[in-house]
């Protein structure tokens, strides 16, 4: 432990960017691929890095394995990679099939930083639509319809419903501000105090699930780890019990974790893999539970696993698409619409003035 105490705090105290990460299994993965044994391909490793912080976290997990700790551990101690990273390595090392983990791990993290871009471009001007309509309604409803007050109040006369119920909002607007804003700190704190809970992680989880669009996404990504970490451990020969087991340290995410812990329950009572997922039709699709049923049944589960998780990353890069273009216009509709119901309820009085006469 204490090698890793005098690491500088920008590598122990953030994770790594995945675009680092895959960089080094990918050449990790090539130099143990090549028949190197492991000592001399982490030595090239380190010799070749120019960054001085990173060679010094490469000189510290190097350090840890010689004095005979795993590779798992000594990249969890670091704080630069996630459970999923040190489960993945972990699976490798006791499977013996290390440069597979690093291969999964690279193809993970580069098909990661490609979701993340998918979804910057996809929620990046929607979101500058977004941040300049509030602005726009909020200078609204705090300038412009005050002015338009000022004016029907020297006019007299009564006023459409629609246009007091505008004004009325207009006025209470600051009060109705301040409000939500306290609400929100106060319960953003205390969801972040108890944010470990099983109350709060089962509620929060069940929010995102039922989400339009960022349901099916979660669902998506989260099965298609299922998927290629489970084919990583059982195409390895490690009993399914065992290999369930290990999943629950990597894929945290509460509903499928809770999942783990009853498909274990289960198999230990004899029971088969999909028919403890069939109690989970939130998190698991029933094509997805069909499949790995025949798989199940004719004993080539680790080949369906590894064709569902191929299939479901191509559906998930899909959806990340399909969501920049579905966000867009709804926002623009949405925006419109905002803009338009304001804009006619100032106007509205005029325009039974102007039928008057």
């Amino acid at each position: 432990m204490s090698n890793f105490q005098n690491l500088p705090s920008a590598l122990t105290d953030k994770k790594m960017s995945s675009a680092k990460k895959e960089l080094l299994f990918s050449e990790l993965g090539s130099l143990l691929s090549s028949g190197l044994d492991f000592s001399s391909a982490f030595l090239l490793l380190i010799s070749g890095e120019k960054n001085d912080k990173q060679r010094r976290m490469l000189k510290k997990i190097y350090d840890h394995i010689v004095a005979g700790g795993s590779l798992a551990d000594a990249l969890k101690r670091t704080g630069c990679f996630s459970e999923l990273d040190t489960g993945v390595v972990r699976i490798g090392e006791e499977t013996g099939r290390l440069n597979e983990a690093m291969d999964f791990l690279t193809d993970y993290c580069h098909k990661k930083v490609a979701q993340k871009r998918m979804v910057s471009s996809a929620v990046s001007y929607p979101c500058v639509i977004l941040g300049t309509a509030v602005v726009v309604v909020i200078f609204m409803l705090s300038v412009i319809v005050p002015m338009f007050e000022q004016v029907y109040a020297r006019m007299g006369g009564e006023l459409p419903a629609m246009t007091r119920g505008i004004i009325a909002l207009s006025q209470q607007f600051p009060k109705y501000a301040a409000i939500f804003l306290v609400v929100s700190l106060c319960a953003g704190g205390l969801l972040y105090l108890r944010r470990e809970s099983d109350g709060v992680r089962s509620a929060a989880s069940s929010l995102l699930l039922k989400l339009p669009v960022v349901g099916s996404i979660l669902r998506k990504n989260y099965q298609a780890h299922f998927c290629k970490l489970l084919y990583l451990v059982t195409s390895s020969g490690i009993p399914l019990l065992y290999g369930i087991g290990m999943l629950r340290s990597i894929i945290t995410f509460y509903p499928y974790n809770r999942s783990f812990m009853a498909i274990t329950a289960d198999i230990e009572r004899g029971g088969m893999l999909t028919r403890t997922l069939v109690r989970f039709p939130d998190i698991y699709d029933k094509k997805l539970v069909a499949l790995l049923s025949v798989g199940e049944e004719t004993n080539r589960l680790p080949q369906m696993l590894l064709k569902q998780s191929d299939d479901l990353t191509r559906e998930l890069e899909h959806s990340l698409k399909q969501l920049g273009t579905m966000l867009e216009p709804v926002l623009i509709v949405l925006i419109g619409g905002l803009v338009a119901v304001i804009m006619v309820s100032m106007y509205l009085p005029m325009f039974q003035m102007g039928n008057n006469f």
